[in-house]
């Protein structure tokens, strides 16, 4: 009976271990995409929104590849919504030669837009997509072949 106890204590532990480590390592993740000055995918950069608005943070951030395409998903909560959206579209069409391919209404209370550019990459397109409510915002970035439609 002591051997089975003594089992089960070092089945938890290690249980306990591996959540502590894991629990570290997500933590550590989404600690640094939020104080990112840039998003990455591949050769391609861009400035992130918290380098052009300030002082926002990543409350989560997923990153994955699939069919060619790599995606990179980060949330942000915000009590100014529409300020933080406006400045960063503005700063990506002038500055980071991004162009609309959908529409951007800015006075609903949730929707999405997209913009697109020219991979560094030949035959490859990056496409950021803005998906936004009330709380906040999620910029989700995408980077495969293909070309652009401009709207």
């Amino acid at each position: 009976m002591k051997k089975t106890l003594k089992v089960i204590l070092i089945v938890i532990a290690c249980i306990f271990v591996i959540g502590l480590v894991a629990g570290g390592i997500a933590f550590y993740t989404v600690g640094r995409a939020s104080d990112a000055t840039e998003y990455k995918l591949g050769d391609d950069t861009v400035k992130s929104i918290k380098t052009v608005v300030e002082k926002r943070k990543a409350v989560s951030v997923s990153t994955e590849t699939s069919n060619g395409v790599q995606t990179k998903k980060i949330e942000y909560k915000s009590d100014a919504v529409q300020e933080d959206l406006t400045k960063y579209v503005e700063y990506l069409r002038n500055e980071e030669g991004f162009i609309l391919t959908k529409d951007v209404d800015l006075s609903l209370p949730a929707s999405s837009f997209q913009l697109g550019k020219e991979s560094k990459e030949s035959g490859q397109i990056l496409l950021m997509t803005i998906e936004y409510n009330p709380q906040g915002y999620t910029i989700i970035l995408q980077k495969g072949e293909g070309t652009l439609t401009r709207y």
